[in-house]
């Protein structure tokens, strides 16, 4: 399967043409997988403005909108801190944070699924590092943060991993 999140728009280009698509296709697609609070396209199919058949040949293709499901959300009753455990394609485990600050909300992703640092204290070293995240898992945890809290996110930080 191909996530589409982790094309940039000249690989993207580069696959519709090898559809017989034309290019400007791509920025269309790229502005349904990008949209901000919580508007992304969750599937290929919500992507209307590209006609049906584009739409199957991208399906055709093993191409997806890339999108993660909370598995599991824990909101601290202090501050309304919001921390997100997602389950990646392959079965790792990753988390996210959402932050809210006066001046706006900041969410901290995940860059890898486990760590190798081996800390005694922390969960996330216990199966070692599994691996890096690609730029399409990072860029949905922030996506999937907004559509689940409603919430704008205005500062990301970039974090090793998690407590998954």
């Amino acid at each position: 399967m191909k996530n589409l999140k982790d094309l940039q728009l000249h690989e993207l280009k580069e696959l519709l043409a090898a559809l017989g698509e034309k290019p400007f296709r791509a920025g269309q697609i790229f502005s349904w997988l990008y949209r901000s609070g919580g508007e992304s396209a969750r599937s290929i199919d919500e992507m209307t403005d590209l006609s049906l058949a584009l739409r199957e040949k991208l399906k055709e293709a093993g191409c997806h909108a890339g999108v993660l499901e909370p598995e599991r959300v824990q909101i601290s009753r202090l501050d309304g801190t919001r921390k997100y455990l997602f389950r990646l394609t392959d079965g790792n485990a990753i988390e996210s944070v959402l932050m809210k600050y006066k001046y706006g909300n900041t969410v901290c992703v995940s860059s890898q699924a486990g760590c190798r640092m081996g800390c005694a204290f922390c969960a996330s070293a216990i199966g070692g590092l599994a691996r890096g995240l690609t730029a399409g898992e990072m860029a949905e945890q922030l996506l999937a943060v907004e559509r689940e809290s409603g919430q704008t996110v205005n500062h990301i930080v970039v974090m090793g991993t998690g407590e998954p």
